[in-house]
């Protein structure tokens, strides 16, 4: 027999759906907002994780790629052509009783959320990438960068092969050597006229056909630039007379006002770099590598070596057992490592990005 329920229990549900109704179209609410303004709240930190990511990428890819240098392996490299990162999110809210047996009231909400990111590596290859690797370093882009700030002293030693004649060390086993002595002094002289804002540019020409004129003052004004600017031209065999000199790649001069210099390609730059690494003495006694070159002056950059990830490290890889790092504290190190980056983009104009596409999705 059907019964009919009483005033009662017939109030006490609709009390019930007044007590759980607010709540229940409250949470609805905060589901579809958050649905709504998904996108434009995940851009900021989302966008930042990306972007660090790439970046440390990037710089363990360069770090490799030295270090396999140094064992005689040809360098590799990826180019993260796209990041696509697709979200969705589902909220869902019931409501249910029943009124005539257990005059119960039950309310449900439920979400879901997925984040699904892809991104597409272009491995760089083909003969225009060869060609950026291969070509040396216009010396524009050397002293367009020493215009901008970056050490005189580290770009030269970097990125010099000779200069007027005067050779760079070369850390490479079939030609090994220390630098010639009057090199030394000439980054000396560098360092002194740069900071004291004595050593000035002049480029002329559309980029990258630019050339580049090394302008001194013609009236300096304390006997301490005077001197430096006088050492400069008498290292380098200028004219004393002349205050603006070419600078053009070459080996043989014709005029005294010109400077001549020997530039290294990236690939030479980075394969003179990684004979400074430090090495297994295992893999040295073994064949696998030769020693490392030491030169007079160290601080161009120091790649350590160790059995196990090291701690704090500003940057690290493994490869073959052993991890290749750079101290996080060892700032001269990561400033070499800073220019070699922005060399290798200067030279590089994306024309090699050719090769089949790698995407990697979840």
């Amino acid at each position: 027999m059907y019964n009919k329920p009483n005033d009662s229990h017939r109030r006490g549900n609709l009390a019930r759906i007044r007590i759980l109704a607010p709540a229940f179209y409250f949470c609805l609410a905060l589901i579809l907002a958050s649905c709504s303004s998904m996108g434009p709240r995940t851009i900021r930190p989302d966008g930042f994780n990306y972007n660090q990511r790439i970046a440390d990428q990037e710089n363990e890819q360069l770090l490799l790629n030295i270090v396999r240098l140094r064992y005689l392996e040809m360098p590799r490299f990826l180019n993260v052509a796209s990041v696509i990162s697709q979200y969705s999110r589902s909220g869902s809210a019931g409501i249910g009783g029943d009124f005539n047996s257990t005059r119960s009231l039950v309310g449900n909400t439920g979400a879901s959320w997925s984040d699904r990111p892809t991104i597409t590596y272009t491995p760089m290859s083909g003969q225009a990438f060869a060609q950026s690797l291969l070509t040396p370093l216009p010396p524009a882009v050397i002293f367009f960068l020493i215009q901008s700030g970056w050490s005189a002293e580290r770009l030269m030693r970097l990125t010099n092969s000779m200069i007027n004649g005067i050779h760079n060390e070369i850390g490479t086993p079939g030609e090994r050597r220390q630098g010639d002595p009057e090199f030394k002094e000439l980054l000396g002289v560098l360092h002194e006229l740069q900071r004291a804002g004595a050593l000035g540019m002049h480029f002329n020409g559309d980029w990258p056909k630019v050339d580049v004129d090394i302008v001194l003052p013609a009236n300096p004004r304390t006997d301490s630039i005077r001197r430096s600017i006088a050492h400069f031209k008498q290292i380098l065999d200028l004219d004393p007379d002349q205050h603006i000199f070419d600078i053009n790649y070459g080996v043989v001069r014709e005029e005294r006002n010109q400077i001549l210099v020997q530039t290294h390609s990236i690939l030479e730059m980075l394969s003179n770099i990684s004979w400074y690494i430090d090495v297994p003495a295992e893999h040295v006694a073994e064949g696998r590598t030769h020693s490392t070159f030491i030169p007079d002056d160290p601080d161009l950059i120091h790649i350590r070596v160790a059995p196990n990830k090291p701690d704090g490290a500003y940057l690290s890889i493994k490869y073959r057992d052993h991890w290749y790092y750079i101290e996080d504290t060892d700032v001269k190190s990561k400033n070499t490592f800073s220019v070699i980056q922005i060399l290798m983009s200067m030279a590089n104009d994306g024309s090699g990005s050719v090769g089949p596409l790698i995407s990697i999705g979840n």
